[in-house]
């Protein structure tokens, strides 16, 4: 049961990045909202699970499914490294105001949510991308213990075609 489990991890692992994101960016854009500021350590821990999530979701990625048999591979690919370093950059973003001891007043809130929200939608089209390569060409999906669209032998790294 375990060999099951953790040959499905990157399914599991992929939706706490998606809900952390998606609640770290609309906790701040409710304090920027509501009180035009964000204190610095208020939604930290949010953010640093979403990176460190989003960083573990990465590293178990399967890309031996997706050899040879989706030209989405490189899309979802190529957002879910981007929404992980954007979430590092507001993780370190925070940091750096923490340390700082100061808070994120209208001059840089702006620009701070600009950069929340990218990374939320980051996060969504990953997801999409990925839900489109699973339920769309079925990579990854078995049925009765064969794949439904098997990995092509040769093809990994090519997966525009």
């Amino acid at each position: 049961m375990f060999n099951e489990v953790f040959s499905h991890i990157h399914p599991i692992m992929v939706h706490f990045p998606i809900v952390l994101i998606l609640l770290a960016a609309g906790y701040d854009l409710f304090l920027t909202i509501t009180k035009q500021r964000i204190s610095p350590k208020q939604g930290f821990l949010l953010w640093a699970a979403a990176f460190i999530f989003a960083w573990i979701a990465v590293g178990t990625g399967p890309e031996e499914d997706a050899r040879g048999n989706t030209n989405l591979f490189k899309y979802h690919s190529t957002l879910a490294d981007l929404t992980t370093v954007l979430a590092a950059v507001v993780v370190a973003f925070r940091l750096f105001f923490i340390i700082k001891r100061k808070e994120l007043l209208k001059s840089l809130l702006a620009v701070y949510c600009v950069l929340s929200i990218i990374c939320a939608i980051a996060i969504l089209s990953v997801g999409y991308f990925g839900g489109a390569m699973v339920y769309d060409q079925g990579v990854g999906v078995k049925m009765h213990g064969k794949y439904v669209n098997p990995p092509h032998p040769g093809k990994f790294g090519n997966h525009g075609n």
